[in-house]
Parts: C-alpha cells; sequence; structure tokens
C-alpha cells in the first residue's frame, strides 16, 4: 500500500522517521510543527497523516500510533501495550506497573499477554485513567518497578504478593497454572520478605498459603517470621474448597490445591 503526503508535511514525516515513535500525541505534534515552521492547525495536521494511513487511532484521546514507511502499509503493530503506552504518554506522572499475567508475559514467562492487560495503580485516581483500557486494582508496592517492553512492570515478589492482596482481582486463576509455576522460580527470598514487610498477617498467610508447594523456601521463611495470628479466608465468606491447618486458611476460590503444586523443572 503506497502512502504519500504533501510537500509542506514533508518534515514533519521525516521527523517522526527519524525519532520512530511508538505513540504520537497532540504534544508532540505541536512541538514539531512549531519547529518546522508550520502554522496549520495541530489537529488539521493529525486528520492530514491518518488520512494517509501514518497515525492510526488508539483508545488515547489525542493520542496516535506512528505506522513507519518500514511498514509494509498502514497496519498497526498489534502491540498488546499499544494503548497503555497511549495513556502513558498523555499522562508522564501517572504512577502503574503491569501484573498478573501481563507482567508473566512482560517478563517473557507466560506465552501470551492476557486478552485484557492487567495493571496496579497505586490510588484509585490512577486506576480510572485505565477504566476503558487494562483492568486495574490499587496496590501500593514495597520493591520498584522494572521497566519491560517499555513500561513499568511489578517485580515478581510484588506480583505475588499483590495476588494475596487481591485474589479475586485475578480473573482466571485456573489460568495461572500456564504461567505461575516457571514465575515463582524467580522469586528471591529476600525480596519477597521485603515486599510482605508491614503488611497484615492476612497477606503473608494467603501468600505463604500459595507459594508453598512452588516455593516452600519461601513459605518456610514467611512462616518462621510472621507465624499466621488467625483465621484468613481465600476468596469470599462462602463455600469452603479447603482447609489450611498451618497458614489457617479457608479457600473458598482457588480452583486447585497450592500444596500440591510442584516447581516447573
Amino acid at each position: 500500500m503506497t502512502r504519500s503526503i504533501s510537500y509542506s508535511l514533508a518534515g514533519v514525516l521525516e521527523k517522526l522517521e527519524l525519532e520512530r515513535p511508538t505513540i504520537v500525541t497532540t504534544e508532540m505534534l505541536s512541538v514539531i510543527l512549531k519547529e518546522e515552521n508550520i502554522q496549520t492547525p495541530t489537529r488539521i495536521v493529525a486528520a492530514r497523516l491518518r488520512e494517509k494511513g501514518w497515525l492510526m487511532p488508539t483508545l488515547i484521546r489525542g493520542s496516535w500510533e506512528f505506522v513507519p514507511a518500514s511498514s509494509a502499509g498502514a497496519y498497526s503493530a498489534n502491540d498488546p501495550l499499544l494503548h497503555i503506552k497511549s495513556l502513558q504518554d498523555k499522562h508522564p506522572d501517572i504512577k502503574f506497573g503491569l501484573t498478573f499475567q501481563s507482567a508473566a508475559w512482560a517478563y517473557g514467562i507466560a506465552d501470551r499477554a492476557s486478552s485484557r492487560i492487567d495493571v496496579a495503580t497505586i490510588d484509585s485516581v490512577n486506576a480510572g485513567l485505565f477504566r476503558n483500557i487494562a483492568s486495574s486494582s490499587v496496590f501500593v508496592p514495597r520493591l520498584p518497578y522494572n521497566i519491560v517492553r517499555g513500561v513499568p512492570v511489578l517485580a515478581p515478589e510484588s506480583v505475588v504478593v499483590h495476588m494475596a492482596v487481591k485474589p479475586r482481582a485475578i480473573r482466571s486463576w485456573q489460568s495461572t497454572l500456564e504461567w505461575f509455576p516457571e514465575f515463582s522460580e524467580m522469586l528471591k527470598p529476600d525480596l519477597l520478605l521485603q515486599e510482605v514487610s508491614l503488611r497484615n498477617s492476612a497477606t503473608v498467610s494467603r501468600t505463604g498459603y500459595i507459594l508453598q508447594g512452588l516455593r516452600p523456601d519461601i513459605a518456610d521463611e514467611l512462616f518462621k517470621h510472621f507465624p499466621p495470628k488467625h483465621k484468613t479466608w481465600f476468596g469470599s465468606h462462602t463455600t469452603l474448597r479447603r482447609h489450611d491447618n498451618k497458614w489457617l486458611i479457608a479457600d473458598s476460590l482457588l480452583p486447585f490445591d497450592p500444596r500440591k503444586l510442584e516447581a516447573s523443572k
């Protein structure tokens, strides 16, 4: 597919080709127009670039995917994180990290990203920004984010503790069996202890409960430093699936027994 551009906008396209941004925002385009001394309104330039196939729409207003000349045509790169990156460009101060299966995919453990990207945000205000593009839940990590695939991702230890803090935020626990065993091999005991430090007893108990089969070394350390103090539910207070006497867990949620899981060989 041949894509043309008018002579007056050639300089704009040249700058985009040199910088190769994944996302082009209204603000970015305005800066380029000023540098090129082009008086045409930004919205008109954006419309022309979209019409010719150089920009593709995203779910974020005033933000587009740039399709460089090296592409076969006006086709999206189908980056699962495209809309996340668009939001990040529009709101550079947003605080979030990929979590759950999305984090496992970013780290190269899960073979696919979840159908709807999972993010952990530091508060409900940040969570609201993701309303139309991702599944979000509030979780404040103790460990720093890692930048993977161009976006922040919770540290592996933070992901596991998030699973324990918000077990019902995971849409399919059955699907976690595809990546959680291998993912658990990434965990470092000292960092896991740091992540649960100062959290409540229920969080520690749930963390130990889901790790005791896959990482008994970490579960034993948790038990030694933070022995359970009271009964804790894993899931809602409904029909009980199993009870764990060691961790004092009443499990109404998991479709599998974490005590019987084994680390991948």
